[in-house]
């Protein structure tokens, strides 16, 4: 019997890189518990060690891809100074063979995503968007675009790319979420189709073209992920992304134990590298020459820099003994590398974009008299201490603009993190706290819109009744309070509705009195549960002020924080009073 020939497959990703170019300072621990502080990932370690996991693959015979699973927008000052300038130029310095968008790539609608497409030089794999009948009077074009590989609506299939392994044809195209238009602003004339039922077409199809080997690469989430491998027999591979799960036992550096890399389901390996360029996730996909899958073998890898710290500001080196101890356990550690960093775009970083950067991350702008923790949704632990002045200073901000404004509304997801004890700076700001460059609107609304809206967010965020989107939804407010009872019917859940007037205090919201207010451009536009202010009175004004500038603006004048006490929660069993 004539032996058959193997063939290799390298495939390389990255996911949900949010525009941290730069490398991240993370906490591990020790393996007696001790913690310790390490500058991790960036765009400069990734593409050295791709450039080493290539060589190596290439070495033994084997193929190589590289995919980015999507969300490279927002996160960080570099996204909120350059927008996609910043990314598309960073981007191509690494050796992607494809990337599918993600919801944050959305955010601002599709003329930014346009700008960006024009500017990068690797295919985008958007299998379920449909560009057929884009506007074509528009001045950003996609549907020109040929790097793109989007929905064919005359076969119903996504549009794929075909990877060489030796003989075999391996087809590989991108889904995204196919409801975007509820966690993101794209344009109405590009819809998203089903993700399964455009998968299950593509593979069909594919398979009378005599191609049964196929890779996904998904921005759907990791349970979304899971579903797809469920529903769709003949995938081989999915490279996820958005859920931020990295893959893999890291509890010997003390971080999360997730489920094995490479999670098998209905025979199809998922696949997700966690986030914030801190990681680099690789697999050898091994197949007969007939196109049997014979093996998988894996691993994400954090990409750790040489020295390690005592304080989390990098300034305290590890005495040498504790070092040496230190990268001893990171070198018998199979999940992490230290890795050296690609010079090329180290030089590109400091000559076009890390100046600025690097100038408003040493601008302070108020001060943190104590921590101030973020968690989204209130619990026995009490509420997020960041989100109340968050939605504060945008009501302080909308009232400068428009004397009219009563209330703000903001929501928990729009929060990214809380502020530790000491100097705020505006890249504290602008990079971590409220990274995302959405500006505040002002619009009026009735009560029974508004108490709606509120009641519609926390059901979403606590999935009671409904299937919601995520924590991410439930609202903070200034200038109003509010007693939400999760046991009583819908419609009906919101028992005590107030609003502080200057002159008289606070008196009941009435279900036909027009309130003025503001929100941000993502909350106005009815997602996750808001879908009650789309009955607003009037078209609303969207201000130039993003919820960074907002909060910049309000530490000018109120510079020491401390946690809020005029915003207080209680919790109760099956009940969360807001005051």
């Amino acid at each position: 019997m004539k032996n058959q020939k193997n063939h290799v497959l390298r495939v390389m990703h990255i996911n949900d890189t949010h525009s941290y170019f730069d490398e991240s300072v993370i906490a591990l621990h020790s393996d007696v518990g001790e913690k310790y502080y390490i500058k991790c990932g960036g765009f400069a370690r990734i593409s050295h060690q791709v450039s080493l996991l290539t060589e190596e693959a290439k070495a033994k015979g084997g193929n190589t891809v590289f995919f980015h699973a999507g969300d490279c927008f927002q996160g960080t000052l570099y996204f909120s100074l350059y927008k996609g300038k910043a990314n598309a130029d960073l981007l191509n310095q690494l050796p992607l063979d494809g990337m599918v968008l993600g919801n944050h790539e959305f955010d601002l609608g599709n003329e930014l995503v346009s700008d960006f497409i024009a500017n990068t030089h690797f295919p985008i794999l958007m299998g379920n968007w449909d560009l057929s009948q884009e506007d074509q009077t528009k001045g950003h074009q996609l549907k020109q675009q040929e790097r793109i590989l989007d929905f064919n609506p005359t076969l119903g299939i996504a549009n794929y790319l075909i990877k060489k392994v030796g003989n075999l044809d391996v087809a590989v195209f991108g889904l995204t979420i196919d409801k975007m238009d509820v966690l993101a602003s794209p344009d109405p004339d590009t819809p998203f189709m089903n993700a399964i039922k455009t998968a299950q077409n593509t593979v069909d199809y594919l398979a009378v073209q005599g191609i049964t080997n196929v890779i996904i690469v998904s921005h759907l989430g990791y349970e979304g992920d899971k579903q797809l491998a469920k529903a769709v027999n003949g995938i081989d591979l999915i490279i996820g992304g958005h859920s931020h799960v990295l893959q893999g036992d890291f509890s010997n550096v003390g971080l999360e134990a997730r489920d094995n890399y490479g999670e098998l389901v209905n025979d199809t390996h998922i696949v997700q590298a966690g986030c914030h360029a801190l990681a680099l996730g690789y697999c050898d996909l091994k197949y007969s020459e007939d196109g049997e899958l014979l093996s998988f073998n894996g691993r994400n890898i954090l990409l750790l820099d040489k020295m390690a710290y005592k304080d989390k500001a990098c300034t305290q080196k590890m005495d040498e003994p504790h070092l040496l101890k230190t990268l001893a356990l990171i070198n018998s550690f199979e999940l992490a590398e230290v890795c050296e960093k690609d010079l090329k775009i180290e030089a590109l970083l400091i000559e076009k974009y890390r100046g600025e950067v690097d100038r408003l991350s040493q601008k302070v702008v108020g001060h943190c008299m104590e921590d101030l923790s973020h968690r989204r949704i209130p619990d026995d632990k009490g509420q997020s201490d960041i989100a109340p002045w968050v939605v504060e200073s945008f009501y302080s901000k909308a009232h400068q603009l428009d004397n009219r404004v009563q209330f703000a509304m903001h929501n928990a997801g729009g929060v990214r993190s809380g502020l530790n004890q000491g100097d705020i700076t505006y890249s504290d700001i602008a990079g971590k706290v409220l990274p995302f460059a959405i500006p505040i609107v002002i619009y009026s609304i009735k009560g029974r819109h508004l108490k709606a809206a509120i009641e519609g967010a926390i059901d979403n965020a606590t999935d009671n009744g409904i299937i919601g989107s995520g924590s991410g939804s439930f609202p903070y407010v200034s200038q109003m309070r509010y007693c939400y009872e999760a046991s009583k019917p819908s419609g009906q859940r919101i028992t005590e509705f107030s609003i502080y007037h200057q002159d008289i205090g606070w008196a009941p919201i009435l279900d036909e009195q027009v309130y003025f207010g503001t929100s941000t451009a993502y909350t106005i536009k009815g997602k996750e549960g808001y879908a009650p202010l789309l009955n607003k009175e009037r078209e609303c004004v969207t201000t130039t002020f993003s919820m960074a500038d907002c909060f910049i603006d309000y530490l000018s004048h109120y510079p020491n924080l401390a946690k809020p006490t005029a915003c207080l929660n209680q919790y109760h069993k099956n009940k969360r009073v807001l005051v």
